[in-house]
């Protein structure tokens, strides 16, 4: 850990001791203890020293914070001894390079069937079956919501040690939760053994559009990770035609966003530099990662937040909104869904996204009853209501006023 300041690990670590009261260490690439603060435990000093040159300790405590790293977040374990430990990663300039570690707890009152585990595993002479018995006893015991808490401090203080840096961490945790969700998306294809057709289904790539239009970016990332889904489990490690397949759905996304009232010369300079990125890609992961960073660039430029504190909240609200257009929703029911006050909320709309409410969720309304109309089984005095409209005359009023047509016009157009 020779780039990190070993001052500023010790200081953190005495002031995590100090207000949690747990013994804390940190370690570094490799797996070695560099600093530790708290009192040491009599029972990890014995299976350390009945265990000898076949102690795991260490490499469990070295796979546990890489555990940590993988998942941007941090990771609460058993170690080989059977008591409870934490840790959260230390990585400077995307790599890692060490951990900060806390315990050992136990979460629940130690018995003598656990100590019979441990000395079994390990092969450890029965006759040490009393001092390790009292030993556990002294270890502190910490009930699970507590440790769980105490685990998302340490994760506090080793970001305060990287500064910058936790956005690497952030940044895996967001790529580890989109592969899951891929890899979700390609079990569920599994199940249904959807070997119909090489290419996903339409209605998904259609719905996928509908949202990068709106601007819902969340509900337009569920969409593509089960989209992307489908793309891998059809074409298996093919990493050429995949990238075909991603290309296709670029394309569409570009459409998507400039019909959504995205600035067509900008979306057009971020087609031409993807175009670019792709060839340099030499993996299914980073393929998949790169076409999340699209989404979001194409999403943005049709309702860009400016201030990232907003974002959430607007986002939040805007993913309600395309869940549940069909209801009577309202801007008093959303902004209690966000925990704001209506005026406030509101005001935060409509300067985050540049349109107020109303004209927002009627966007949205007017998109799916699209669809509708492209059905002439559905009835028209029927799509009003399907939509969340509850009155005709306004329906068609809000559809006139958006579409230029009345909805009889369009769907004779169709």
């Amino acid at each position: 850990m020779i780039t990190l300041d070993e001052k500023s690990i010790r200081e953190h670590l005495i002031m995590y001791n100090k207000v949690s009261g747990i013994s804390c260490f940190s370690i570094d690439e490799t797996g070695k203890t560099l600093h530790h603060e708290g009192i040491t435990c009599q029972y990890c000093e014995k299976f350390r020293e009945l265990s000898g040159d076949k102690c795991s300790c260490d490499a469990a405590h070295l796979y546990a914070a890489k555990q940590a790293e993988k998942l941007g977040e941090p990771y609460v374990y058993f170690c080989p001894a059977g008591l409870v430990h934490w840790t959260a990663p230390i990585v400077i300039k995307g790599m890692f390079r060490g951990a900060l570690l806390a315990g050992p707890v136990q979460m629940n009152l130690p018995d003598d069937y656990m100590i019979d585990n441990i000395i079994e595993a390990n092969q450890f002479n029965i006759s040490n079956r009393g001092i390790l018995l009292a030993y556990v006893r002294l270890v502190p015991i910490v009930e699970p919501e507590r440790v769980r808490y105490l685990a998302e401090m340490l994760y506090v203080v080793a970001k305060d040690i990287m500064e910058d840096e936790s956005r690497v961490l952030t940044e895996r945790k967001k790529f580890y939760l989109e592969q899951a969700a891929i890899n979700e998306g390609i079990q569920d294809a599994k199940a249904r053994q959807e070997h119909i057709s090489e290419y996903y289904p339409a209605e998904m790539e259609t719905e996928l559009v509908a949202k990068v239009k709106r601007g819902d970016k969340i509900g337009a990332k569920t969409i593509l990770n089960e989209l992307m889904g489908h793309v891998l489990f059809n074409n298996g490690n093919n990493l050429e035609v995949t990238k075909a397949r991603v290309l296709e759905l670029m394309i569409v996304l570009s459409r998507a966003a400039v019909e959504g009232g995205g600035n067509m010369e900008m979306i057009f300079g971020l087609k031409l530099k993807y175009l670019n990125e792709i060839y340099e890609l030499g993996t299914v992961e980073g393929l998949c990662e790169w076409m999340i960073k699209i989404l979001e660039r194409f999403t943005d430029s049709v309702y860009t937040v400016e201030n990232e504190n907003n974002s959430y909240i607007v986002q939040k609200a805007i993913s309600y909104i395309n869940e549940n257009y069909m209801n009577d929703i309202s801007l008093e029911s959303v902004s209690e869904f966000v925990y704001l006050s209506t005026s406030y909320f509101s005001r935060l709309f409509k300067k985050e996204t540049g349109v107020n409410f109303t004209d927002y969720l009627n966007k949205v309304r007017v998109e799916e009853s699209k669809k509708y109309l492209a059905d002439l089984k559905i009835p028209l005095s029927e799509i009003a209501n399907m939509v969340g409209f509850t009155d005709q005359s306004y329906f068609t009023k809000v559809f006139k006023k958006i579409e230029g047509v009345s909805p009889g016009q369009f769907r004779k157009m169709g």
